[in-house]
């Protein structure tokens, strides 16, 4: 093993297996941590038997899929969250699709108690898909980093890490930098009565990837360089008819050439491409080598990973020629990896900015909505910018931490997290088989009324100290809210960059929403669909 390798074993990677258990400080769980005794784990001689599980029926041909289909299915009018939420008013806590659309079964975990068992069981791991574009993709340019205990090692430190509350201080001003930025465009962008125009989106992607490109790299790739699109008679997108459905819409990037396009540019476009295209998500077009998409997809990851090698290349040269600065932490203990890093960072960077661009445009949805709430934000913020000035320590923002984290509980970016065990293991009382694909829909439990009160209503309190007891965070089940999945190894930073942007665009600005509530679809994350209806009104 070289040396390199063994260096950063001992220096990063010697960590203390984590137990989701307890209250340990270092947690993925959007939840606050409570005490409770695991419950003992049953002989298999007295587990119930898999096909006693209750679920809707397979019927032939068909199998599951007409459950959905109009009309005749039971679950017709529900997509995404909505359906696993039928699923489980209806069968428990566990339901079983015998077969599904594939020959594997599925078990959905609607519990938070049973997920900790299948975690605790250490006999699952997520499932792989070696015919997707992106596997295969890997194994063209000779990179595969989720092989291997080594990598594993490699993403366990990296979590840690960005769970390190000491770590992510560093990146304070570098987030609060771009927040800066990102507000000012937005204020650009508004057209008539202040309503934001079709470039939001955009907007917030080119916020999303610069954010994590600065956690990662340690610099600034130039997202928000340049001057923003302001739509005209001539380049603003047409209006939708209702024979219009099908047709993508293209975000202003996508309508110039290549050449036009700086770095940082052509990674906005990209990382567009493959979120609209859904090429992440496993389906029929990605993993048939035949399909079109398939080929699509293979190529927008190449380009991916060449840019995200090009921006490596730059934050390594700045790393080894500069004074080390606060937001190069990271990238500095990741140092002895060298060359190593580049499929982790351009796998953080595929996984990260989709649900992080959709969080950042739910919680300002759920503000907008709040005008009491959000006002209350806007005044912590004042208090602490007038606190900065008068030369005191800059406090701590907890409403608005507790604005993000409730905005995170109510719009998950997952619906939950999948996980195959490798042997039988015992869940709920129930033997399940190896082999079964198992899905803690942690999306569902995060909006259970079981688990938090008012479940489905923007109650930032929850979060604070002087919240009202009934309604308090910390009487949910640790595993309750888990809104980037068990083990996302960014979720102890989403926070903080999200309120870096509230803090920033509530100094400025108010949000309002003048418009029908929008539609909400699950495709590879939780996203809300446009026409947006956002209006940022100068704050008094």
């Amino acid at each position: 093993m070289p040396k390199p390798t063994i260096l950063i074993r001992q220096s990063l990677f010697h960590q203390p297996r984590r137990h989701i258990a307890g209250s340990s400080s270092q947690r993925t769980s959007t939840s606050p941590q409570r005490r409770n005794v695991a419950a003992p784990r049953l002989a298999t001689s007295a587990a119930r038997p898999f096909n006693e599980i209750p679920g809707p029926i397979a019927l032939p041909m068909l199998r599951h899929s007409a459950h959905v289909l109009p009309r005749i299915g039971s679950y017709h009018h529900t997509v995404g969250l909505g359906l696993l939420e039928g699923l489980r008013d209806k069968y428990g806590d566990l339901v079983r699709l015998a077969k599904a659309s594939r020959s594997r079964p599925v078990l959905y975990v609607f519990d938070p108690e049973m997920m900790r068992e299948v975690y605790e069981s250490y006999a699952t791991e997520p499932p792989r898909f070696e015919k997707s574009p992106l596997c295969q993709h890997r194994k063209v340019v000779g990179h595969c980093p989720v092989h291997g205990d080594e990598n594993k090692a490699i993403w366990a430190a990296i979590r840690a890490l960005l769970q390190d509350g000491s770590l992510l201080k560093c990146y304070d001003q570098a987030f609060d930098g771009i927040a800066a930025d990102i507000t000012r465009r937005l204020g650009d962008l508004r057209h008539a009565e202040n309503a934001l125009n079709e470039e939001l989106e955009t907007e917030i992607y080119r916020w999303a990837i610069e954010t994590i490109g600065m956690m990662i790299f340690g610099i600034r790739l130039g997202c928000l360089d340049g001057a923003v699109h302001i739509p005209t008679a001539d380049n603003q997108k047409p209006e939708k008819t209702s024979m219009d459905d099908e047709i993508h819409d293209l975000c202003s990037l996508a309508k110039r050439s290549l050449e036009e396009l700086t770095p940082a540019e052509r990674l906005v476009r990209c990382s567009r491409d493959i979120a609209d295209g859904s090429f992440l998500v496993r389906s029929e077009g990605t993993l048939n080598p035949e399909n079109p998409t398939f080929n699509s997809a293979l190529k927008a990851f190449d380009r991916h990973f060449t840019l995200t090698e090009h921006f490596l290349t730059k934050a390594l040269n700045s790393l080894n020629s500069e004074e080390l600065r606060p937001e190069q932490v990271l990238l500095d203990k990741l140092r002895p990896l060298q060359r190593r890093i580049l499929p982790l960072a351009a796998d953080i960077l595929l996984a990260g900015v989709h649900p992080l661009a959709q969080t950042a445009l739910n919680m300002f949805y759920q503000l907008s909505l709040h005008a009491a709430r959000q006002q209350r934000a806007h005044d912590e913020v004042h208090w602490s910018i007038a606190s900065r000035e008068a030369g005191c320590d800059t406090p701590e923002l907890p409403y608005v931490a507790a604005c993000a984290r409730e905005a995170m509980r109510l719009h998950p970016a997952t619906g939950g997290v999948v996980r195959r065990n490798k042997e039988p293991i015992i869940v709920g009382g129930y033997e399940i088989p190896a082999g079964v694909d198992i899905v803690l829909a942690h999306g569902v439990t995060s909006k259970s009324e079981k688990q938090w009160g008012r479940a489905k209503a923007f109650v930032p309190e929850r979060w604070c100290s002087e919240g009202w007891e009934p309604l308090k965070a910390s009487r949910a089940h640790p595993l309750a809210s888990m809104p980037f999945g068990e083990a996302c190894p960014g979720t102890g930073a989403v926070g903080k960059m999200l309120s870096s942007l509230t803090t920033r665009v509530l100094d400025k600005y108010r949000l309002e929403w003048h418009g029908p509530a929008p539609s909400m679809a699950t495709v590879g994350v939780n996203r809300m669909h446009p026409p947006y209806y956002f209006v940022l009104q100068n704050a008094a």
